[in-house]
């Protein structure tokens, strides 16, 4: 036992430090007693050059929409990013219960930073992503933990924004993270046509906070999530849809104050087809006050960032759609569209003030190169949003490495 533990600690130091993991990549290490560990993630980096300032989330691979406030000149800086690495464990053992059989799944990235900058942004820590236990017979699972929220469904291929995807919070693209029971089941396996249903309850992004630490949703309701997906091949060519429908009652007054109900809801479709090199993808979600669920992010304190401090009454909608074409094996094309259109005329009317950003479009023009787990990327990003101070602009230029583990 001590053996398997020293081997775990030495993958974990070698790869926080930077070394070689490669060799342990997609191995799976026998633990005993039939369990098995398996090793994933990928390694990301981005040299980038950005022109005017993005908001909300940062620069670099979180740049989403531009900033309201712009410089007026000297606009344009140079820096780097390796955030997006993230490492995963997999533990998976024999059956338990008949033919149901435990797995668990543990990932972080390294989104967490040692200090400030200049030096901090370059010493990134582990930050925990997903952590889960499943059990499952194959065809149904019961998961408990932190996983994504069903309502985060298709994404679009960047090499430059990977944990931040192209238009999250900005141009369609939705979805969070929470701890909660999910529930996933295989209505028509080995079907031509098959179909999967998701139920999910899941922690609520209330105002119950103490010590600065959230401790619930105030209502004292959770967030609960339907989703079906659906899959189909035609010869060579294959189909895969999804629709989902999200509730949530919020309380932003917090225990102990009367009043305070904000209602959330949203309903969600993303489709994607492949046929030989080319590949069609997007969604298309319409909501109200989903700013726990990155839905129109803004709503409420401007442009900070904290899913908890966006709750707002706001409704509207948002789409993406992107199209690639493998040029050769190695080569191949992307271009990715979105916007997000809030209610503006509405969130006036119910709120008695102005909506601070309303409206975004996003477009990004990816040159992959791929061999193998090796990938390399040239990719411009370009963010229009209308404030209601006027329209802003910031173009982003990145060289974009990553190789899966």
């Amino acid at each position: 036992m001590s053996r398997r533990i020293a081997w775990f600690t030495a993958v974990v130091v070698a790869v926080s430090l930077g070394g070689p993991p490669v060799a342990f990549a997609q191995q799976s290490v026998k633990l005993g007693a039939g369990d098995t560990l398996t090793i994933s993630g990928f390694i990301n980096a981005t040299l980038f050059n950005d022109r005017g300032l993005f908001d909300g989330f940062g620069q670099g691979q979180n740049a989403e929409w531009a900033a309201v406030a712009q410089l007026p000149i000297d606009q344009g800086f140079v820096d780097g990013d390796i955030r997006n690495t993230r490492i995963r464990f997999d533990f998976n053992s024999g059956p338990v219960l008949g033919n149901w059989a435990p797995k668990a799944t543990l990932e972080a990235d390294f989104f967490g930073t040692l200090g400030a900058p200049p030096f901090g942004d370059e010493q990134p820590q582990l930050r925990g992503r997903f952590a889960y236990v499943d059990l499952t017979n194959g065809r149904t699972t019961l998961r408990v933990g932190q996983f994504w929220a069903p309502l985060f469904g298709e994404v679009p291929v960047s090499l430059t924004h990977i944990a931040f995807p192209l238009g999250y919070g900005a141009t369609g693209m939705v979805g969070w993270r929470f701890p909660g029971v999910f529930l996933y089941h295989d209505l028509r396996p080995g079907k031509p046509l098959t179909v999967q249903v998701q139920l999910a309850v899941l922690k609520g992004s209330g105002q119950v906070v103490t010590s600065g630490i959230g401790s619930g949703e105030a209502s004292g309701k959770p967030q609960f999530e339907a989703r079906f997906n659906l899959a189909r091949k035609f010869g060579t060519a294959s189909w895969n849809g999804y629709v989902v429908y999200h509730v949530d009652n919020k309380d932003m007054n917090g225990v102990g104050v009367a009043g305070g109900d904000l209602n959330g809801w949203g309903v969600e479709t993303g489709h994607n087809f492949t046929a030989g090199k080319l590949t069609v993808h997007g969604n298309y979600y319409f909501g109200h006050n989903l700013g726990q669920q990155f839905g129109h992010i803004t709503q409420g304190a401007g442009s900070n960032a904290a899913p908890a401090n966006q709750q707002g009454r706001i409704q509207g909608w948002g789409a993406w759609a992107q199209v690639g074409y493998d040029v050769t094996t190695h080569w191949g094309v992307w271009f990715y569209y979105g916007m997000d259109q809030p209610d503006v005329a509405k969130y006036q009317q119910d709120n008695g003030a102005a909506l601070l950003r309303q409206l975004s479009h996003d477009t990004d023009a990816l040159i992959r190169f791929r061999a193998g787990r090796y990938a390399l990327g040239l990719e411009y990003f370009r963010a229009v949003t209308r404030w209601s101070t006027g329209i802003r602009t910031a173009d982003q230029y990145a060289l974009s490495v990553l190789y899966t583990l």
